[in-house]
C-alpha cells in the first residue's frame, strides 16, 4: 500500500487525504450520536425512537413556553408537558425526505378552536437527525377529514438534536387590517413539518400529556394524505387574541 501511494503525486495526495478527512468526521459524528430506530405503524405513521440525553436536560434552564406573549392571548390548542417532560426527548414521528427514509414521511395533527381567533404564535417541538437540518412548519384547512388549503408557514434552521430536550421551535405573528391568520370556532385545522429536502430527517417528538386524536399521514411531501389516528400527538401549542362576534 504505502509504495503504491508513493507514486502518487502531490494534487491526487491531497484529494485522497481530504476525502479521508471527510470520512473520518462522517464517522466520527455517526459514533458521537445516540442509535435511532424507526417503527412503522399500521396506519403508516412512523415513530423514531432514541435514548435521551439527560445530561442536557436542565429543567431551570428550559425557555418558557408561554414567555413574550401579546397581550390578551390565550391558548388556542396545548399538549405540552413541563419543565424537563415538556415533550418525550426520545419518541417522536419521523418526518423525512426521500433519501432519508427510502420515501418522503410526514405527519399531521389535527386541532379544533372552541372560540374564533387571530393567530399570534405556534410552538413545535422539532428536532434533527441527519441530512439538511430544516423543516417548513405548516398550518392548514381541513378538506373533508384531511389536510387541505394551507394558510400559513414557517421555515425553521438549526433545530436541537434528537434525544434532547426541551427546545421549542417557535413562529410568532403580528396580526394587522390587512395581514392575519384567522381561525374559526368548531372548524378543524391541521398542523405538520415537511423536511426541507430529500436529505433531511427530522422528528417531530411527541407529547407527554398522551394527548392524541385524528391524523393524517403523507408519503409525498404533503399532496396526498390518508387518514391515521395518532395517539400521542407531536408536542405542539398555538395561541391566539380572542375575536369577539
Amino acid at each position: 500500500m504505502i509504495a503504491t501511494v508513493k507514486y502518487f503525486n502531490a494534487n491526487i495526495l491531497g484529494k485522497v487525504a481530504g476525502a479521508l478527512s471527510v470520512a473520518l468526521l462522517s464517522l466520527a459524528s455517526t459514533n458521537a450520536s445516540a442509535e435511532v430506530s424507526k417503527t412503522v405503524a399500521n396506519n403508516g405513521a412512523m415513530v423514531s425512537k432514541t435514548a435521551p440525553a439527560a445530561s442536557t436536560v436542565i429543567p431551570d434552564a428550559q425557555p418558557k413556553i408561554e414567555e413574550a406573549l401579546p397581550a390578551g392571548a390565550t391558548v388556542i390548542y396545548s399538549n405540552f408537558g413541563s419543565g424537563s417532560s415538556t415533550y418525550n426527548a426520545g419518541s417522536g414521528f419521523t418526518e423525512a425526505g426521500q433519501e432519508a427514509n427510502d420515501y418522503p414521511l410526514a405527519e399531521a395533527m389535527s386541532f379544533t378552536p372552541a372560540s374564533d381567533f387571530l393567530l399570534v404564535r405556534i410552538d413545535a417541538a422539532l428536532t434533527y437527525v441527519t441530512g439538511t437540518n430544516g423543516v417548513h412548519l405548516v398550518l392548514a384547512e381541513d378538506n373533508g377529514g384531511l389536510p387541505g388549503t394551507i394558510i400559513y408557514s414557517k421555515y425553521f434552521t438549526n433545530l436541537p438534536t434528537f434525544g434532547t430536550c426541551c427546545v421549542v421551535q417557535t413562529a410568532k405573528l403580528t396580526p394587522s387590517k390587512t395581514s392575519y391568520v384567522a381561525l374559526a370556532a368548531g372548524k378543524t385545522y391541521w398542523l405538520y413539518p415537511l423536511p426541507a429536502d430529500t436529505t433531511s430527517y427530522l422528528v417531530w417528538n411527541q407529547d407527554t400529556t398522551n394527548a392524541g386524536g385524528n391524523g393524517a399521514v403523507s408519503e409525498d411531501y404533503g399532496s396526498v394524505w390518508t387518514t391515521a389516528t395518532l395517539s400521542p400527538f407531536g408536542a405542539f401549542d398555538l395561541y391566539g387574541i380572542t375575536v369577539s362576534k
